[in-house]
């Protein structure tokens, strides 16, 4: 018995660690906007009057060189689907501008294409 409650004691150890640090790799935003995971990275959505910014961001927390990368914003503004194309602008910075102003919340899809051609998807709920 006493074998199995060390074991016991042993495994919820392993599991609280294990706990701790998957909450310790949450990205955090660095432009007061929201983040998400995106295949191999992360990406951060600012909206800030038409302007839309979306911030690359390895999953070592350090920001991602946009060169090269393109993306498309998805999202819903006054009613109707507004695609929004996204280009490099500086560092590990994609912009674009939307028709009309983008509220901070609004849910939005955005899809990153790679240098390599290889594409991920950050949903914005």
């Amino acid at each position: 018995m006493h074998a199995i409650s060390r074991r016991a004691a042993l495994a919820a150890a392993l599991l609280i660690g294990l706990a701790g640090t998957a909450a310790a790799h949450d990205p955090k935003p660095r432009h007061g906007g929201r983040i998400v995971h995106a295949g191999s990275f992360h990406v951060e959505l600012v909206a800030d009057g038409t302007r839309l910014d979306a911030f690359l961001v390895g999953h070592d927390d350090k920001p991602m060189s946009a060169q090269g990368y393109q993306g498309v914003a998805i999202l819903v503004l006054d009613g109707k689907s507004q695609r929004i194309t996204l280009a490099p602008a500086a560092n590990n910075q994609l912009t674009g501008t939307a028709p009309a102003p983008v509220p901070g919340n609004a849910k939005a899809v955005v899809q990153i294409t790679a240098p390599n051609g290889g594409t991920a998807q950050a949903r914005f709920n």
